[in-house]
């Protein structure tokens, strides 16, 4: 039997593989009401995990094999290519002041309070459509964008909660997002056409949220008016505006269909193209060596940036893994298929309960589809459901309410850079989890709209 196939048996039966698992979710949420949770944290947290479910294992040898196997898994191997290039792209627009020109344009439009806010949810969703990256989203924006909010009268709560609704608008409808790409591949479809047939829900969602942010973004300004003006003056600068165009290429290009590595390594050509010939960016903040010759550079500080979120992905794809050696997702498979016999309304039902397991239990939405993916296919196939269709529902359902979960790691670090902020700005104030998740307005609205969706047929035909 190869590695692929190796099924693991349990001391104690089927649910007993849900132990490596159940101590990650448990140790992370410890972590997060320590206030310790982050990415190295979790790290460990995943590999206590795996090695606890050890001793159950009734063939020690075969649980370790299934973990190095695992480890190589093929699909989780398209996630971490996609946050390497992806992460390279996101730096070096990071770097090139793109999101210190969004703010000119915010400030000169003499916008604060809810406009701000509602500002700050399209420009935070523009911004991740283009470069496809959630993470990279929450950081730079977060980093900008909350402390100047704060100084033009944005609510805290709301106004971190538009990042993150911004982050997941993004995740969910960017032809280069890692989910985007893995509800594609693991439903054996094409990237193109599932977000054509995404926009009606993508976009539905994200006109509501804007309504809510636009009605309970505003508030109170304690910040002195002159201090305020002095902070925007020193953090906006026009002189990015040039590099709307790298974005703007990536995202239609991938949309054409082309390969995402096309799309991302044209959008990368394109940035030192145009950031050389408009002065903006040169060459050697993308690529450089420093005088103890050690290489690095934006392009390289993005790629670095995403390493220890690629290793977490691939322990908890071996996290999952070995639940699904163990007989976990084949009896809830078998479980599922029993709802879903009678009709397509049902399998669509069985599919959202699969993909919210998978959601809840690992704090990255790449990793739980990665292993809900093939169940999900098997399914369709059962079914005769359409590709676009049950692509949409993985990713929507993927892309909703596990952006509000404590252990979620765009929240993790989008307070981790609220820390780092008020050190440098006093009157920042570090929000907590419940201060933030009731204004995640996309991932609020999207579950039930999918949810409808399922009840009543809508986009049932072709996605």
């Amino acid at each position: 039997m190869s590695q692929s196939t190796l099924r693991i048996n349990f001391r104690g039966g089927t649910y007993v593989s849900v132990i490596p698992i159940v101590t990650f979710i448990l140790l992370t949420i410890v972590l997060v009401i320590t206030g310790e949770a982050g990415v190295k944290s979790m790290i460990i947290a995943a590999m206590f995990g795996i090695s606890l479910g050890m001793p159950f294992a009734t063939n020690v040898a075969d649980y370790n094999e299934k973990v190095f196997a695992l480890m190589a898994n093929s699909v989780a191997g398209v996630a971490v290519i996609c946050w390497l290039w992806t992460g390279a792209f996101s730096g070096i627009l990071a770097d090139s002041g793109l999101v210190e020109a969004i703010v000119w344009l915010g400030w000169k439009a003499n916008i604060g309070g809810e406009l701000f806010i509602l500002a700050v949810f399209i420009l935070s969703s523009l911004f991740a459509v283009s470069v496809g990256s959630a993470f990279a989203t929450v950081v730079g924006f977060t980093t900008v964008m909350y402390p100047a909010g704060i100084l033009l009268g944005a609510t805290p709560g709301p106004l971190v909660g538009a990042i993150l609704s911004g982050a997941a608008f993004g995740d969910n409808l960017a032809p280069v997002s890692d989910t985007t790409i893995l509800s594609a591949a693991t439903q054996e479809t094409d990237v193109g056409g599932v977000v054509r047939s995404r926009l009606k829900y993508s976009l539905t969602a994200a006109v509501i949220s804007g309504f809510l942010f636009y009605i309970f973004g505003g508030g109170a300004s304690t910040i002195d008016p002159l201090k305020a003006g002095q902070l925007l003056s020193e953090i906006a600068d026009p002189a990015g505006l040039p590099m709307f165009i790298p974005a703007v290429i990536v995202f239609v290009t991938a949309i054409r269909g082309y390969h995402f590595l096309l799309a991302i390594n044209l959008g990368i050509a394109s940035a030192l193209i145009i950031g050389n010939y408009t002065g903006v960016f040169p060459f050697g903040k993308v690529f450089s060596f420093s005088s103890d010759n050690s290489f690095g550079g934006c392009a390289v500080n993005g790629v670095m940036a995403v390493l220890p979120i690629s290793i977490l992905a691939l322990l908890l794809v071996t996290v999952n893994g070995l639940m699904e050696a163990g007989g976990f997702f084949d009896r809830l498979l078998v479980t599922l298929d029993r709802i879903a016999v009678k009709s397509v309304r049902r399998a669509e039902t069985a599919i959202v309960v699969l993909v919210s397991l998978g959601n809840l239990c690992v704090p990255g939405n790449t990793s739980a589809m990665v292993t809900t993916g093939p169940l999900v296919n098997q399914i369709r196939k059962r079914h005769g459901i359409h590709q676009y269709r049950s692509a949409n529902l993985m990713d929507c359902i993927s892309c909703s309410f596990p952006f509000l979960l404590p252990y979620a790691t765009v929240i993790i670090v989008a307070i981790a850079v609220q820390k780092e902020l008020q050190i440098q700005y006093g009157f920042i104030p570090v929000l907590s989890w419940s201060d933030i998740w009731p204004y995640v307005y996309y991932g609020i609205v999207l579950f039930p709209l999918m949810i409808v969706s399922v009840i009543t047929g809508i986009g049932r035909s072709k996605g």
